[in-house]
């Protein structure tokens, strides 16, 4: 492993690394054809560098593309329906602590991800109002949608 990920494993405890599949609330996604070197922290676990109000999404995924370009992606997982300004506010979350995890200079392709079973009309609208853009080493990007049981690798990629 080198690089980025290696880094980012170095700050962290072990045991708050996530392996396989990822899933929360009844909702899990698949990592098929995702990105590798990777590291997935489970805000869930054990020495996750949570914030301290408790605030946080479920996941936060960073991988090394072959492309020279690094993926980060804090990750929200619902069974049932998504609200937007819910999902909004942990993936905001995960964006902070990715902001302490991988330095400014890096190239990185930032995207927030937001997985659900239901997703009614009016909440993928919300989610697509300006004031609900996720901010990451100064820019800003729109929450991306995907269904319970989907490869992440569908969301990651432009």
């Amino acid at each position: 492993m080198t690089g980025l990920v290696a880094e980012v494993r170095a700050k962290l405890d072990r045991r708050c690394f996530a392996t396989g599949g990822l899933s929360k609330d009844g909702c899990r996604i698949t990592m098929k054809d995702a990105p590798q070197p990777r590291v997935v922290v489970d805000f869930d676990r054990p020495g996750a560098p949570a914030r301290q109000d408790g605030l946080r999404c479920d996941y936060l995924f960073i991988a090394e593309g072959g492309d020279g370009c690094f993926r980060v992606a804090p990750l929200e997982l619902k069974k049932g329906r998504l609200h937007a300004g819910e999902a909004v506010r942990q993936l905001r979350a995960g964006a902070e602590t990715a902001e302490r995890l991988v330095p400014s200079g890096e190239k990185a392709a930032f995207r927030p991800i937001a997985a659900a079973g239901g997703i009614p009309k009016a909440e993928r609208n919300e989610l697509k109002k300006p004031d609900n853009k996720v901010r990451f080493h100064g820019r800003k990007e729109e929450v991306r949608l995907m269904q319970c049981g989907a490869p992440l690798v569908r969301a990651l990629c432009p």
